[in-house]
């Protein structure tokens, strides 16, 4: 499978336009409340996970008749039901590409650990596969070697945050560059590609890689 689009529970508010409009086609999967969403959508998802403590008996109901492949799990479980989500889409699909919708927005403590779980060893063969996606946010994943990075048209900002320690972090040619940083995880933020195509490169750690841009009628400022 070439690629598979992942929804789970972050507020509709920040879903991109075309997911809202429901012209992102799958396959999709989803964790927990993510699945009625997509049913809203037209969408059937074909692996969803989750404890369902987000949804009525009714929802619940709907959910049991119209998706192919449920796996339920307890409220008390040691995995988020993203974790658990990422771990049975690659066992069963192995997709060359993972985007993943809703996870921004809402609590913090959710946003924080949807970034966070790609630092876990047992994530370690997916990392490079993902891409987290917002109405203003693209983040990608990268291991250690020398990486090419493209400009999304709509993307003004671009910026560079090590996940884990990180040695000889270096942006090649973006608008601010950097030579050969080391040190713990830190946000280089505000930075900005320099033409449509930028490198960089490091030797240890995780990097994530954010392209953004502004609200519409809101400065960098505000």
């Amino acid at each position: 499978m070439k690629r598979i689009r992942l929804l789970i529970g972050g507020p509709v508010t920040e879903w991109p336009d075309d997911l809202k409009s429901g012209r992102l086609a799958g396959p999709w999967a989803a964790a927990d409340r993510g699945s009625l969403r997509l049913l809203n959508l037209g969408q059937i998802p074909i692996l969803t996970v989750g404890d369902f403590d987000s949804v009525t008996t009714e929802e619940q109901q709907k959910l049991v008749d119209q998706l192919p492949k449920i796996v339920s799990v307890k409220p008390e479980k040691d995995d988020t039901d993203t974790e658990l989500l990422l771990s049975l889409v690659e066992k069963n699909y192995q997709p060359d590409e993972i985007e993943i919708y809703g996870a921004t927005g809402g609590r913090i403590d959710q946003l924080l650990s949807n970034i966070w779980i790609f630092t876990q060893p047992r994530f370690s063969a997916i990392v490079e596969k993902i891409t987290i996606i917002d109405r203003i946010n693209r983040i990608s994943f990268f291991l250690p070697g020398e990486h090419t990075i493209e400009k999304e048209p709509t993307m003004k900002y671009l910026g560079f945050m090590p996940l884990t320690p990180v040695s000889g972090l270096t942006l090649d040619d973006e608008k601010y560059r950097l030579t050969n940083w080391s040190g713990n995880p830190f946000s280089f933020s505000s930075n900005e590609f320099d033409g449509t195509v930028n490198h960089f490169s490091f030797k240890s750690g995780i990097v994530a890689v954010i392209q953004s841009r502004d609200l519409i009628g809101q400065t960098a400022d505000q």
